[in-house]
C-alpha cells in the first residue's frame, strides 16, 4: 500500500514538473524604454527543456498597440536563461502606424506614456498551452544628467574638489552612479581624454549625486586640465550619461592670495563649537553645489535672537567653492565684545551656524 501511495505521489510530482510554468523576467524601467531593450528578458524554467516561439507586444493605454515582435523557435533550457542573441536577430518587428509608433520607429525609443509589455510563449512539440506574462510601467523620459561642480571651463586652485551633479530623474531603485576623471593631455579634447586616457578616478557604486575627492587618489596638479563625466546605471546597463566637462587647476596668484585665503575659515569647522573673532569683517568659505544664487543668511545677537541685524550686505554665491568677506564695519549695529550668531540657510534645507565675537578695531 505504501509503495502504491509513493508511486502515485511520484507520478503527480512528475506530471506537475513536466507542465511547470516558465516564468518571464523583464525590468520595464530599464529595458522598456526602447525597442532593442525588449529582447533583454530572462526565462525561469523549473521543468524540462522546451522549444517555443515568443511574441512580444507593446501597448500604450491611450494609443493602443505600438509594437509587435515575433521571435522564431528557440530552446528554453532548465534553470535561468536569456533570449539567445542569434534568435533575437532573426525576429520580425512590426511598428504600428500611429503617432507613438511613428515616433518609436524614428528614434527606436518609446515616447512618454503608460505601457504594457506582454510576453507570450507558444510551445512546439508539447501539450502545453500558450503562456503570457505582462508588465506595466508609466514611462517618463530621463531628465538630463547635469553636472554642477566643478563648473565647465572654470579655473580654480582646489586640488581635491568636491564633485556634484543632479540626481537621476525619474529615480530608478537599485541604480548607481559612476564618475570618471581623466587628465587632458596636450592636443586632446575632453572627450578624447575620457575615452582614451587612464582615469585618475573611476569610482562606481556611488549612491548619492556627489563624490568627495577619494583619499587614496593623488592631488590634482597646478596648470593641468581635467575632464570628468558621470553615468547612471543599473545591472551593468547605462541609464543616462552626462556631458563631459573640463576644468583647470590654476594657482597663478597663489603667492599674492596666500595670506588672504588662509584667513578664510571653513564654515563646517566653525559650526563645531568654535567661534570667530571679527574686527569688522567675517571671512569664511562655503561650497555652493547649485547655480549662482544669493547667500541666504541672517545675523542675530546670541543673547537676543529675536533682534535680527538689518541692512546686511548682499552676497551672490557662484557655483563651487566661495570665499566670502562680509564687511559689517559700517553697519553700526555691532557692539564691542558681544557675541553674535550667523545662520546660513542652504538650498538643500541645511542650516549652518557661525558664532563670532565682535571686536572694535583699536
Amino acid at each position: 500500500m505504501k509503495h502504491r501511495i509513493f508511486l502515485i505521489a511520484l507520478l503527480v510530482i512528475t506530471a506537475f514538473t513536466s507542465k511547470a510554468q516558465i516564468n518571464v523576467q523583464f525590468v520595464p524601467e530599464i529595458y522598456g524604454r526602447n525597442i532593442s531593450g525588449l529582447f533583454n528578458c530572462q526565462f525561469i524554467n523549473a521543468g524540462a527543456r522546451r522549444q517555443a516561439t515568443l511574441t512580444i507586444s507593446v501597448s500604450e493605454r491611450n494609443a493602443g498597440l505600438i509594437a509587435m515582435i515575433r521571435v522564431p523557435e528557440f530552446v528554453i533550457a532548465p534553470g535561468s536563461s536569456p533570449l539567445p542573441v542569434t534568435v533575437a536577430r532573426s525576429a520580425a518587428i512590426q511598428i504600428a502606424d500611429n503617432r507613438l509608433g511613428r515616433l518609436a520607429k524614428q528614434s527606436n525609443m518609446f515616447p512618454e506614456g503608460d505601457y504594457d509589455y506582454c510576453f507570450e510563449l507558444t510551445f512546439t512539440g508539447s501539450d502545453l498551452g500558450p503562456q503570457e506574462q505582462c508588465f506595466s510601467y508609466a514611462l517618463a523620459p530621463f531628465a538630463d544628467l547635469n553636472l554642477i561642480d566643478p563648473y565647465d571651463g572654470e579655473s580654480n586652485c582646489n586640488k581635491r574638489p568636491l564633485f556634484t551633479w543632479q540626481p537621476l530623474i525619474p529615480a530608478v531603485p537599485g541604480s548607481y552612479y559612476q564618475l570618471v576623471l581623466a587628465e587632458i593631455k596636450n592636443g586632446q579634447s575632453a572627450t578624447e581624454a575620457i575615452n582614451y586616457n587612464l582615469p585618475l578616478i573611476n569610482q562606481q557604486n556611488i549612491t548619492t549625486p556627489l563624490l568627495t575627492y577619494p583619499s587614496i587618489v593623488r592631488d590634482l596638479e597646478t596648470g593641468k586640465k581635467y575632464a570628468w563625466q558621470v553615468s547612471a546605471y543599473k545591472d551593468q546597463t547605462v541609464l543616462n550619461r552626462s556631458e563631459i566637462w573640463e576644468f583647470t587647476v590654476s594657482c597663478t596668484d597663489s603667492i599674492k592670495k596666500k595670506v588672504d585665503t588662509e584667513s578664510f575659515r571653513e564654515i563646517d569647522d566653525l559650526s563645531r563649537g568654535n567661534f570667530y573673532i571679527s574686527t569688522g569683517h567675517i571671512k569664511f568659505a562655503i561650497v555652493n553645489s547649485y547655480e549662482q544664487q544669493p547667500l541666504n543668511y541672517e545675523i542675530v545677537p546670541v543673547d537676543a535672537p529675536e533682534k535680527k541685524i538689518k541692512h546686511l550686505p548682499k552676497v551672490k554665491l557662484e557655483p563651487g567653492k566661495n570665499f566670502i568677506d562680509l564687511d559689517i564695519s559700517a553697519l553700526g549695529s555691532f557692539k564691542n565684545d558681544k557675541y553674535y550668531l550667523m545662520n546660513i540657510s542652504l538650498r538643500n534645507g541645511v542650516v549652518k551656524s557661525l558664532r563670532f565675537v565682535y571686536k572694535n578695531e583699536e
